[in-house]
């Protein structure tokens, strides 16, 4: 049973998190240039695939603004983080939390630690590379291979720290939960449907030509059925069945904006309650949006 919904009313989107902390990014490291500065994490990686998983946490996309939409991302700044075999890198603001993790192979871990870097300034550096790179984070980062090597500045914080430890510590549970539903704050999520990347790739495009990039999941139990939509208007909207793998839980209703599709890599499992934030989870990635909620 889907809820009705007041073309007029006004929405607002909900933080994440309570009390949530911004700052502005400070480099560090700029300047020093002692070779014996301690390596706080060490790592071998093929340049395009370092360069990608970086530019990828940003998120960038079509984000709502009003009536419309612009280009935009969660920030330019990244956490990059070595849990067990994986390299992990974490993105967000106060409306978002990003999440990529790269499996490391035997070999390309010499040091695990932790680090914030400028995303756009580390690719702009890593764009003078081709094949093999050893990256060594000390106070700033160290970027080599056999025939160059560059040194690039790193950020003392990240813009939003508060949310990048939630994130952070909501990820490390989920990825070790068994079966059941997961628990983000006070949320205890009730519905889950499993969906194809290509489905999800679709549905959102599909959206897409509303021109709004803020949409809606509507899921009902009876039906075991899931539509995402996008409307400006009653004459002005898009409605899209999802073709599901799986599904189950209960009625729920919920509208987001921005960026998803291009964002998910691999089989999605969407967690959905009635105006409660909307979590992907793919083999490789986490996203997780906060809703908007309109005036009751």
């Amino acid at each position: 049973m889907f809820r009705k919904n007041t073309e007029n009313e006004k929405r607002t989107e909900v933080h994440l998190g309570m009390n949530t902390k911004k700052v502005s990014p400070t480099p560090k490291g700029v300047g020093i240039s002692s070779p014996k500065e301690m390596i706080k994490m060490q790592i071998e990686l093929e340049v395009n695939t370092f360069r990608e998983l970086i530019e990828e946490i940003a998120v960038k996309g079509k984000y709502n603004s009003g009536d419309t939409c612009k280009n935009g991302q969660v920030s330019n700044y990244a956490v990059l983080k070595v849990e067990g075999d994986y390299l992990v890198a974490y993105n967000a603001d106060n409306i978002n939390i990003a999440v990529i993790r790269l499996r490391l192979e035997e070999g390309q871990l010499f040091r695990s630690g932790r680090t914030v870097i400028d995303i756009e300034k580390t690719v702009k550096y890593l764009k003078g590379f081709t094949g093999i790179v050893t990256l060594e984070f000390r106070d700033y980062l160290t970027i080599k291979n056999d025939s160059s090597i560059a040194r690039v500045p790193l950020v003392e914080e990240h813009p939003t720290p508060n949310m990048i430890s939630r994130g952070e510590v909501f990820h490390k549970t989920l990825r070790s939960m068994g079966e059941g539903m997961p628990t983000f704050g006070k949320t205890e999520y009730k519905t889950e449907v499993v969906i194809s990347e290509d489905e999800m790739l679709s549905a959102s495009k599909s959206c897409d030509v509303v021109g709004l990039a803020r949409y809606k999941f509507d899921y009902d139990e009876d039906e075991e059925s899931l539509i995402m939509s996008s409307r400006k208007s009653v004459t002005d909207k898009f409605d899209v069945i999802i073709e599901t793998t799986m599904s189950e839980g209960e009625d729920a209703t919920v509208e987001f904006n921005g960026q998803v599709s291009k964002f998910l890599k691999g089989t999605v499992r969407l967690y959905i309650n009635d105006d409660a934030p909307v979590l992907f989870v793919t083999p490789t990635r986490m996203l997780l949006k906060a809703p908007y909620i309109g005036n009751r």
